[in-house]
């Protein structure tokens, strides 16, 4: 995993010179032949990165924002996403199901773990094989049916699996490196630190032919530091965010890239029972949860995203630690991926009751879907699919 920080193109130099005023945007009026080359080139295709909750797929330059409260599951459904980017299609045999591609990942909340994701990886590649082990054994059970068959080449699994333990823990650490290789971690600690990352994407996008995926966790991160302390109106951000997510998206589009991007819900309308405790009125209020009521990041950004993901706890379904603050809920996660397995043959404990998430998939076409998940060691497991 490469960690490094943002640089400047001389072209967008503009915008931060513009600093928060009203201004325009120069772009480059010619490119370099490196340049052309890396956009025009076939980068790795995203569109079976996850059929459950994108079941037409993700397309070149489709913008996706993930929004949601606090402990709502964007930040795990990210990472998920990420290693399905990440994983090859298939590898010593077995069909892992990746898109084999690159991935920027963008850090302004500092959430980021690389150990658990790592630790995510490795054992998401050990439950592939396990299962997959059982499939040559036998007809694939109803527990498994989900995946399809996991066997890519028989001969290629068989050999993997008669090389020893040692042999295929150093088999998975080795494809773990190089999956995480191909992971491009840029850390963001103020606003202009995170403008200049922004900006810089497109001499990222050359100089990396195999880059699919461009991840923000959160879009939103310094925006009442940017309204408290540098725009001074709202009307004077919202242009320079205007201004900044012109080029940004741009180079998103010239480069034919895909963006995954969590916003939080930092302005939200009343819930029904509010309503009710302070008004007089006898409207009924549709739903009794908080949703996000601003477009706040500016029409720029709010035209540009293709796709969007509402995340909330489901409440209608059953859990063992829903009553625990979200804290303690992920520190029980971690806890339990630390752990880790002491052969393929170490039993399953993702039948321990967890939290479980609603994903309201609003996509292309307004076609909308619902996708119910727990969060488990490795990665997101879909309960249920209502459209």
């Amino acid at each position: 995993m490469s960690h490094l920080y943002g640089k400047v193109s001389p072209e967008n130099k503009s915008v931060l010179s513009a600093s928060y005023s009203p201004g325009t945007i120069k772009t480059p009026e010619s490119e370099s032949g490196l340049a052309l080359l890396a956009r025009l080139g076939t980068r790795p295709s995203l569109k079976d990165i996850d059929s459950q909750f994108f079941p037409s797929g993700l397309d070149p330059c489709d913008i996706v924002e993930f929004s949601g409260n606090r402990g709502t599951g964007k930040s795990s459904l990210i990472s998920h996403l990420i290693l399905n980017a990440l994983m090859p299609e298939a590898w010593c045999g077995v069909k892992l199901g990746g898109c084999g591609g690159g991935v920027v990942f963008v850090d302004t909340d500092l959430h980021f773990s690389i150990l658990q994701l790592e630790n995510m990886l490795q054992k998401r590649i050990k439950k592939k094989v396990k299962n997959a082990r059982a499939e040559m054994k036998g007809p694939v059970d109803g527990k498994n049916k989900d995946e399809g068959s996991l066997v890519y080449n028989a001969k290629a699994l068989q050999g993997f699996l008669r090389s020893g333990k040692k042999q295929q823990e150093n088999e998975i650490n080795a494809l773990t490196r190089d999956c995480l290789k191909n992971l491009l971690y840029l850390k963001c600690t103020d606003s202009f630190q995170f403008t200049i990352t922004l900006l810089s994407l497109d001499e990222l996008a050359q100089n990396r032919d195999n880059l699919s995926l461009v991840v923000i966790d959160s879009i939103s991160a310094f925006y009442w530091h940017d309204r408290t302390y540098k725009a001074g109106t709202w009307y004077k951000l919202e242009q320079h965010y205007n201004r900044i997510f012109k080029a940004f998206l741009s180079q998103i589009r010239k480069h034919k890239l895909v963006l995954l991007a969590s916003r939080q819900s930092l302005f939200q309308r009343r819930s029904a029972k509010e309503d009710r405790r302070t008004s007089h009125q006898n409207e009924d209020v549709e739903g009794d949860f908080d949703v996000t009521d601003y477009e706040y990041l500016g029409r720029e950004w709010a035209s540009a995203v293709t796709q969007r993901v509402y995340l909330t706890i489901d409440s209608m379904g059953e859990t063992s630690n829903t009553n625990l603050p979200p804290e303690q809920q992920v520190q029980d996660m971690q806890a339990a991926s630390c752990k880790g397995d002491e052969s393929f043959n170490a039993a399953d404990k993702s039948s321990k009751e967890r939290t479980t998430y609603l994903a309201e998939v609003n996509g292309k076409n307004n076609k909308k879907n619902k996708v119910t998940f727990t969060v488990h060691e490795d990665g997101i497991r879909p309960l249920s699919v209502r459209e």
